[in-house]
């Protein structure tokens, strides 16, 4: 190789791409491999300074002193251009104020994102100091996604709050105070809104009535697990835009939606099996299915809806549903009944074991042919198949009566027969869909060779 050859190989390429493409390089890493950088070469001594993400993680190695003398380094020694995002996630830190400060150099250098965990026990596990979130957060005007990951105080203003905001995400652990309550109510423009939270367990945790007012929110996650006397707390939604919402609860506490009829998406996970021995949740599992009766695509896991009572859903299009062996397939034909343009049907066949579940199942077809079946329903996904009497029963009356089925797929790994003999069993009724096919795929995914014709099986 000449020498010339050798001076092409040995060529730092990276250090000659251009700022822009090394900065999105380096927002993927911790400020402290960040720094660590101006030891590559020369062309790096400095760019560190100008990365416009900030990482600062304490959580392995919580040690206050070095901790906060690095970060009050790298904001005193960055140069003047915008933070786009800041990062600080904080168990050992003990000085508020000085917490504080770095929040506000962040917003001084007119920061996108914030991304906030801020916790100190102060040698006691069992009563954490709550960090008050600065006023000057709730006034910034270049924030457009902000993520608190721990308890906060809140004290909003009355005007002005998150003039921009377009993203939030909270996770509660446990709240002592009430004060976080207020936070959903103060985002004129918040499109996207994610709450997480656990609640409930030491017993003597606050009453939590979570008013969410947003008039342009579109997306709202709530995933919320509350242990014990679960009335105590309640999500009241105001959302006239809200087109996307996605509820998981443990067990199902009070959520009412109001005015929800621009709702496109639903996921509805409720994960009581007991529930539907309170009236209370007959009652709300009723309101609750009632405003999102408009939606067009609904994902639904629930252990029992006995005693609801299901509205009819005039434009559901796709119903993906998740059984467990408590209450089966009773569910499948209400949904089926009161959703006649149902178009995609998606079952996954849970394999939870429910205490007083019966040991085996029957299907007993509905007294009429669902209008869904005749002239809407064109494809059938079933996760979990193993071929049971009773999955079989079902398979077999959709094949029968889908009369504009185009597709049935069946997903397993773990078939009771083999799938010669489950498909000859199927072929043995005569499907009211000559086009259909048929599937079985050993995976989960809506992949697989398949041969267009009467009857084609992969």
């Amino acid at each position: 190789m000449s020498e010339v050859q050798a001076k092409r190989v040995n060529k730092d390429r990276i250090s000659a791409l251009p700022d822009a493409v090394l900065y999105h390089i380096l927002s993927f890493l911790k400020t402290e491999d960040i720094v660590m950088t101006i030891f590559l070469s020369r062309r790096w001594k400095n760019i560190w300074a100008s990365v416009p993400t900030l990482d600062f993680c304490d959580q392995e190695n919580p040690d206050s002193i070095p901790f906060s003398r690095f970060i009050d380094n790298v904001l005193f020694f960055r140069d003047s251009t915008d933070i786009h995002k800041f990062r600080l996630h904080s168990i050992s830190v003990e000085d508020f104020d000085r917490i504080c400060g770095w929040i506000g150099a962040a917003i001084r250098r007119n920061v996108a994102e914030l991304d906030l965990s801020v916790k100190y026990y102060g040698g006691d596990e069992d009563h954490q100091q709550i960090f008050k979130l600065p006023k000057s957060v709730f006034t910034c005007k270049t924030l457009r996604v902000l993520n608190l990951w721990s308890n906060f105080i809140i004290n909003a203003p009355e005007s002005g709050c998150f003039p921009n905001l377009k993203s939030l995400y909270v996770h509660f652990d446990h709240p002592v105070n009430n004060s976080m309550e207020k936070l959903f109510s103060c985002c004129p423009v918040l499109e996207d809104l994610s709450i997480h939270g656990n609640h409930g367990f030491y017993g003597d945790e606050v009453v939590l009535n979570f008013t969410i007012s947003a008039p342009e929110l579109k997306t709202l996650k709530v995933h919320w697990t509350t242990h014990g006397d679960y009335e105590r707390c309640n999500f009241y939604v105001v959302a006239p835009k809200l087109e996307n919402f996605h509820l998981w609860q443990y067990p199902s506490t009070d959520c009412f939606l109001e005015n929800a009829k621009s709702l496109v998406r639903v996921t509805i996970s409720l994960q009581d099996h007991f529930a539907d021995e309170d009236r209370l949740f007959a009652i709300r599992g009723t309101a609750l299915l009632a405003v999102i009766s408009n939606v067009r695509y609904l994902s639904l896991s629930v252990h029992c809806l006995k005693g609801c009572c299901l509205p009819v859903f005039d434009k559901l299009s796709r119903l993906e549903l998740a059984l467990y062996n408590c209450y089966y397939w009773e569910l499948l034909k209400e949904l089926l009944r009161r959703s006649p343009k149902l178009e995609y049907l998606v079952l996954e066949l849970k394999d939870f074991i429910c205490s007083s579940a019966p040991s085996s199942h029957q299907w007993s077809p509905p007294e009429s042919i669902p209008i869904c079946l005749l002239t809407q329903l064109k494809t059938v996904s079933i996760r979990g198949f193993k071929g049971k009497l009773d999955e079989m029963d079902v398979a077999k009356y959709l094949l029968v009566n889908g009369e504009v089925l185009k597709k049935m797929t069946f997903y397993s790994e773990d078939l009771l027969r083999t799938k010669e003999m489950l498909k000859m069993d199927l072929s043995m009724c005569q499907w009211g869909s000559k086009t259909c096919q048929v599937e079985f795929s050993p995976d989960q995914k809506d992949e697989g060779l398949s041969f267009l014709g009467m009857r084609s099986w992969v």
